[in-house]
Order: structure tokens, then sequence, then C-alpha cells
């Protein structure tokens, strides 16, 4: 994957004959909450995402996901605030247009639940980060095609990430806390049969 700077592109080791499904945007959500000075929550979404999930029926172990997201889509729902979000004191998006997250193992917890252990880029960082996985079910869509959806949830400290950290003011209040609760929710279609070669 890429911090938007060029680079070569780094995702999660795929086994051999591993099911590829691809996130569908329009039955998919990527947001955020963080609290903030006001003793309220900021809350928020990112509008251009594209990912992919790969699922192995045999071996669960072996899902992973590797999900784009572009900074400038950033939706809180004020533009005045969204454009303080995207500015260099946080995202700085016109700099690093990409934010990434490529999972590089998987751990069953329970029945339909499990844990990804990955990497998140986020500016001129890449980080870990283990998101909390539940399984939502398999159907088909409209069109016969096949689809499952899970729901991701992970916790990201800025006071962990030094480009991150610091005071983000809009309208003389801060408007982003220190913990940041990230939201996955994943509807994707299959695609046709894959084999990967190293």
């Amino acid at each position: 994957m890429t911090s938007g700077q060029g680079g070569r592109l780094i995702g999660p080791p795929i086994a051999a004959d591993a099911a590829a499904y691809f996130i569908d945007p329009a039955y998919s959500n990527v947001s955020f909450s963080a609290r903030n000075r006001m003793a309220t929550s900021t809350r928020g979404a990112f509008r251009r995402f594209a990912g992919t999930l790969f699922l192995d029926s045999e071996r669960p172990e072996r899902t992973a996901l590797a999900l784009y997201v572009t900074s400038s889509s950033i939706d809180t729902g004020q533009k005045d605030r969204d454009a303080d979000l995207c500015s260099a004191a946080l995202l700085d998006a016109e700099q690093y247009p990409l934010m990434s997250f490529w999972s590089s193992s998987a751990e069953a917890v329970d029945t339909n639940l499990c844990r990804l252990a990955g990497s998140l880029r986020v500016k001129n960082m890449t980080m870990p980060l283990g998101v909390d996985c539940e399984y939502r079910g398999r159907t088909h869509g409209p069109q016969g095609d096949e689809r499952v959806g899970f729901l991701g949830r992970s916790v990201l400290r800025r006071s962990e990430w030094g480009s991150l950290w610091g005071p983000v003011v809009h309208a003389g209040e801060w408007i982003v806390g220190d913990e940041v609760e990230l939201l996955f929710e994943v509807s994707a279609v299959k695609r046709a049969p894959i084999r990967w070669w190293p």
C-alpha cells in the first residue's frame, strides 16, 4: 500500500485459492467517533474508499483485509470542520491523499468473532492496529451475487502517533480528543476464484 507519495504497494499475505470479496461502497460504511472538549463526540464518515476481503472457508485464520480510504472524503456534516480535519494539523490530505489498512493475521475469538492484526498507515506513519470483527452472515444480492457482511471496531490513540498529536481546533474548541473509535461496516461481493503465486 502507499501513503500517496509513491512507493511500492504493500498488501496482506494471501493463501492460495482464497475467495476474494470486493467491498461495495454503496452498502458499506467507514466512520469514526472522537470525544471532544465539549464532553460530546465529533462523529463523521469517509465517503470514498475501496478494499478487498479474502476468505478461506477451511482456514478462517487466513482471513485478510486490505482497505484504502481517501483522506479528503471526510464528512462530519460541517464543511469548515472538515477543512480543519483535512489540514496539515491532522490528516494533511493534500500531501497524503490516501490512508490504508492491511491485516497480517486473524485470530478466532468466538463464534462469528475474530480479531484482525494489521497495520494502519496515516500520513507518513505506519502503526500496528487490531480490529475486532463480527461476521454478520452470507447472502445473495438482487443479481444473484454472493455477499458477506462484517462489522469491525478499533480504537486509535492520537497520542501514539506523533504526526497526529496536538490540538485540532475549530471555532475556538478542540474537535478531536485522544481516543478515536473507528467503525467499519462492510458488505463485500464475491468475485471469481483467484490463485496467488509468490
